[in-house]
Parts: C-alpha cells; sequence; structure tokens
C-alpha cells in the first residue's frame, strides 16, 4: 500500500478528531447563522414546531444541500473512534450522535430569527451522517482493493470531475420526452450563435476536464474518455429537466477535442502550465467583468459565506459545485507543474483576495473573503486525501537507460513525501 494512503487510511485518529471538531464547527456557524436569538411572537415550543413539520416536503436542493453537508461530519467522526476491529458499529453510534446534533441545531433555529425548523433537514442530515460513516467504514475494510482499483487511488481529479458533473447535469431528473429534446437543441439548430470569448471559456473549461479524465486514465487512454465524457455530458444536457445547449458549449468541446490529441504531445509540466494560465486567465476575467469601475467602492464582506445564508441555497449549492471545480482544478494544474500545494492555495486564494477587493468597485457582486477562504478549504481537503495531487510521470523519473516495464531491473524511485504537496 502507498505510503501517502497508508497515513490517510490508517492514520491518525488524533488527525480525523481535529476535523470533526473543526466541522462540528462550521455547522454551528452554517445552522446558526445570523446569530440573532428571539422568543416567537406566536411560540408554540420548539419540540412541537419539529414534530409538527416531520411529513413537509422539502425542496430538492435544499435536501441534497443537508445532505452534502454532513457527510463530511459522518466520516471524521466515524475514522476517529477507533475500534479498527469493530469499524462497523461504530456507524449506528456515529449516526445516533449525528443525529442528536442535527435535532439541537434545529430547536435552536426557532429561536433564531431568518431561520425555519423542520423536521426534513433532520432527515436529511441524518442521511448524510450515514453516508459518511458507511463510507470510512467500507474505505478501511476495502483499503487493499480500493488501491488496486486504481481510479479511486487518485480522488483528487474524480472528485473535480463529480463536482463539474453535479453542477452541470442538476436537478439531476431525466426525461424520455422527444418535445424537451427538441427544446434543447433549439438554440444550437434554429439560432446558433458563437462568440469567441465563450467558445474560449468552454474550451478551457472542457480541456481542464480532459487533463483530469488524462491523470485518472492515463495520456493514451485519456482521447477516448475525452469523448465519452463530452458526450455524456452532452447528452445528458439534452435529457434532463430544464436544460438546454448552447452552441458555443458545443463548439467549445469540439474545439478542446481538436486540440487534446496535439496537447498530449507535450510534456506535462508545460501542457499543465498553460492549462493552468488559461485557467487561472478566465477564473479572473469572469470575476471582473464587465470591467465598469465605480468611484466608491461598497463595503467589503469579511465573514466567509454570508452570500450562502442568506441568497437561495439551490442557487448558491449550485455556484459552490461550479467554483470548487474551477478553484480545485487550478490548485490541481498549478501542482502538476510542479508547485508545492500550499504554494498554490496561497497564489490562488491571494488573487481571489484581491479580485474581491476589486469587486467592491464593480455594481452587482458580493464582495467578500468566501472565495479566498473557499480555496484553502479545498486545499486543505487535497492535502489530506490519498496520493499526491500532482501525478508522477514515471517516464520522467526513469534514468537514462532504465525500463520502468517488469522487464527491467533498474528500480525508480518516487520523489520524498514532502516534495509531493
Amino acid at each position: 500500500m502507498p505510503r501517502s494512503f497508508s497515513v490517510i487510511v490508517q492514520g491518525t485518529r488524533n488527525t480525523y478528531a481535529a476535523l470533526t471538531i473543526i466541522l462540528a464547527g462550521v455547522l454551528v456557524y452554517l445552522e446558526l447563522y445570523p446569530f440573532t436569538f428571539r422568543v416567537p411572537i406566536d411560540n408554540t415550543g420548539a419540540l412541537r414546531t419539529l414534530l409538527q413539520s416531520w411529513a413537509e416536503r422539502p425542496s430538492r436542493g435544499d435536501f441534497l444541500a443537508n445532505i452534502l453537508a454532513y457527510i463530511p461530519l459522518g466520516f471524521c467522526a466515524t475514522r476517529a473512534l477507533g475500534f479498527r476491529r469493530n469499524l462497523l458499529c461504530r456507524v449506528p453510534l456515529v449516526v445516533l450522535a449525528g443525529s442528536a446534533l442535527s435535532v439541537a441545531f434545529e430547536l435552536a433555529q426557532h429561536f433564531v430569527e431568518g431561520r425555519v425548523t423542520s423536521a426534513t433537514d433532520v432527515y436529511a442530515n441524518m442521511l448524510g451522517v450515514f453516508l459518511g460513516s458507511a463510507a470510512a467504514a467500507t474505505w478501511v475494510n476495502n483499503s487493499n482493493f480500493i488501491v488496486r482499483v486504481g481510479i479511486l487511488s487518485k480522488p483528487i481529479p474524480v472528485i473535480l470531475l463529480g463536482s463539474w458533473t453535479a453542477y452541470r447535469t442538476y436537478p439531476y431528473v431525466p426525461t424520455t420526452d422527444l418535445h424537451k429534446f427538441w427544446q434543447a437543441l433549439k438554440p444550437v439548430v434554429l439560432s446558433p450563435s458563437l462568440h469567441p470569448y465563450d467558445i474560449g471559456r468552454h474550451t478551457t473549461i472542457w480541456l481542464t476536464l480532459f487533463a483530469l479524465i488524462a491523470a485518472i486514465l492515463g495520456r493514451r487512454r485519456s482521447i477516448v474518455g475525452a469523448v465519452l465524457f463530452a458526450g455524456f455530458l452532452i447528452g445528458a444536457r439534452i435529457s434532463i429537466v430544464d436544460k438546454a445547449l448552447s452552441m458555443t458549449e458545443v463548439a467549445g468541446a469540439g474545439v478542446a477535442l481538436c486540440i487534446w490529441p496535439l496537447a498530449l504531445v507535450l510534456p506535462l509540466r508545460l501542457r499543465a502550465l498553460l492549462l493552468a494560465v488559461m485557467l487561472g486567465g478566465y477564473i479572473l476575467l469572469e470575476r471582473l467583468q464587465p470591467f465598469l469601475f465605480q468611484r466608491t467602492a461598497r463595503e467589503f464582506g469579511w465573514l466567509p459565506f454570508r452570500s450562502f445564508m442568506t441568497g437561495s441555497l439551490e442557487l448558491n449549492l449550485m455556484a459552490y459545485l461550479e467554483k470548487g471545480f474551477l478553484y480545485g482544478g487550478l490548485l490541481f494544474l498549478l501542482c502538476e507543474t510542479g508547485f508545492r500545494l500550499r504554494n498554490s492555495a496561497i497564489l490562488v486564494a491571494l488573487a481571489l483576495f484581491v479580485t474581491s477587493w476589486v469587486e467592491t468597485y464593480l455594481p452587482g457582486r458580493s464582495a467578500e473573503i468566501t472565495d479566498a477562504v473557499m480555496v484553502l478549504l479545498v486545499a486543505s481537503g487535497f492535502a489530506l486525501l490519498p496520493g499526491p495531487p500532482r501525478p508522477i510521470d514515471k517516464n520522467a523519473l526513469a534514468p537514462t537507460g532504465a525500463t520502468t516495464g517488469n522487464e527491467g531491473r533498474h528500480r525508480v524511485e518516487a520523489p520524498p513525501a514532502e516534495d509531493l504537496h
């Protein structure tokens, strides 16, 4: 088993205990914001309000957001308990503790202005804790198998691909209605519009996706993987309700598929550097558009995730899935060029902080520290995941005359662990 994987899977309970405490603190912030407590005028009691809402139907976005918020807590709490031989016995204990925490939050929200006490949130939170705890138990009990699978031993590109897929395929409801297919294709067939900036934007994103696929499947198989993945996403946009294609998205995919075989000829680090410059430039342009600056600046938001608390939870969830992919993809590409993960995170966080400060002069923007904090959180998650965020090119590491196959007697040593992050 690789050392980095062993450290994570079998690793320190203290690390996971600290993460559990941090996650619990983050949930306190998310659940009780804005911390303006009062007694409702028509107070029927927190417990009664919670019980009366047992049959309410939640929105899809709220329910999904609550599940995702509690999965990390279940995973880390399960890993922090120890008792390796009785790992499966921890799952009910963690679910019970997580459910009690969720109920306490919902009861407290009865007295927080602007928050709603809902039993359906408890259901979603319990499900999230269970999924995270079960994943921790399955991960450890099958660690040797997971290493052999290969794809799961490279979780960073897998997670980034999943984040973009989740963002582009929401609300995840396919249909077989031929009229819907036509509605999705109508912008491409009847009124195609090609804007150079939009084509460049989509091309950059598709190339980043292909780089992640190459990190998982390898250079040669990445061409087939890129074609299949592009076909899947475009097909999903056609078949999923409330989704439509744009000509620039299709054109961007076509341009990226033409460029990718040529890009594979370049050395790994040079290719990653070019893609990092393209993706970083796109992120900066998006944050500073339309470049119509006001003379006076608005107030800068020093409270992280404030807009997430006040806006639509469904829309904010999609925005954070998109940002998680963009910022995580940029970190991944920078690490592929040879930068340490720590230095990459500092560089990207500073760039986002500066552009957020500039956004105080742009109309209609929420200028706050959230994006910079989000990059640091994503980088922290990368550091804890098994395997380096920068794939190692074995051919580049091999000395002259040495072989990397089984027939060679020369052993290729990997770089020290500290050089991987």
